[in-house]
């Protein structure tokens, strides 16, 4: 046995022991080791390692739970694709856990093993990004609105950074997304709002515009003033993102936006207000003809 494969094997030891004090600076020591370019695991090692931070996110102790939830950083960029699937694949049941803490933890984790994701791997990301989609996309649906709210952070967050990569999941994931756009919870509507801005920066024509139109055709039968509210930020943040492909739209948009204007309602207003500037700095020649009406 190497001395790495010596140093992790008794580091792992000390992980299991009843002191919480042996399992944090073990956890402290694994993350260092774990940063060391020179340090390779054979595939025992890997499986051994993989396992105990898994089982250390459910420690007792919180310290140790951050520690470990650190080590997924360096981890995911040391071990192979089996072994990263197996963390995502782990990460994701936790998130619907009962255990508050544990859905929390298991949330950054993901977050830690995205930001980590090689964008230059041939297969790694692609595959991560398969598994993780779908459960998001699933967990989106749930009725509990912090596993919702994590959710969609993480799918903002992976939409960002793998647009490109989620193409084939475009469908999966506005049939999540859309209805989120009516929730009651404000927060719900926000992050949604973020994603679907991400999504559709790569999505393609019909997808874009069956969006779009869902946005204004809900401004057009307004039932709830707070859809209204978000359908308009909805559609400044689209254009924010892809003003480019915005401008068939403007027409109809800025008319809708000249009516809700003129409502005694500060907030609609400023909403309004807030659409028109994307609109003019992303799309500044379909917006000409409506600059007059810019005065509310």
């Amino acid at each position: 046995m190497g001395s790495h494969q010596y140093q992790i094997a008794n580091l792992l030891e000390k992980m299991t022991s009843n002191d919480k004090d042996f399992r944090f600076m073990a956890t402290n020591d694994l993350m260092t080791e774990l940063q060391k370019d020179s340090i390779k695991l054979d595939d025992e090692s890997e499986k051994k390692v993989v396992r105990m931070v898994l089982k250390l996110l459910e420690d007792k102790n919180g310290e140790v739970q951050n520690l470990a939830v650190k080590c997924l950083g360096p981890l995911v960029n040391k071990v192979k694709e089996n072994q990263v699937e197996t963390i995502v694949d782990s990460l994701c049941a936790n998130m619907i856990s009962n255990t508050e803490q544990l859905r929390d933890i298991s949330s950054i984790g993901l977050k830690t093993v995205i930001s980590e994701l090689p964008q230059t791997s041939n297969s790694l990301a692609p595959n991560v990004c398969q598994r993780i989609t779908g459960k998001l996309s699933n967990a989106i649906e749930k009725e509990d609105v912090s596993v919702k709210l994590e959710s969609l952070d993480i799918l903002s967050d992976l939409l960002s950074r793998f647009g490109e990569l989620l193409v084939p999941f475009h469908n999966t994931i506005l049939k999540a997304l859309v209805p989120q756009l009516s929730s009651p919870r404000q927060a719900v509507r926000k992050r949604t709002i973020v994603a679907l801005s991400h999504l559709l920066t790569l999505s393609n024509t019909n997808a874009y515009n069956g969006v779009i139109e869902h946005l204004l055709n809900g401004m057009e039968d307004a039932q709830n003033p707070a859809n209204v509210r978000t359908n308009i930020q909805c559609l400044a943040a689209i254009c924010r993102q892809s003003g480019f492909r915005f401008y068939i739209h403007i027409d109809r948009a800025m008319t809708l936006l000249e009516q809700y204007s003129k409502q005694d309602d500060d907030e609609l207003r400023e909403f309004c207000l807030q659409a028109c500037e994307a609109f003019i700095m992303r799309c500044p020649e379909a917006v000409r003809p409506h600059i007059p009406m810019v005065s509310f």
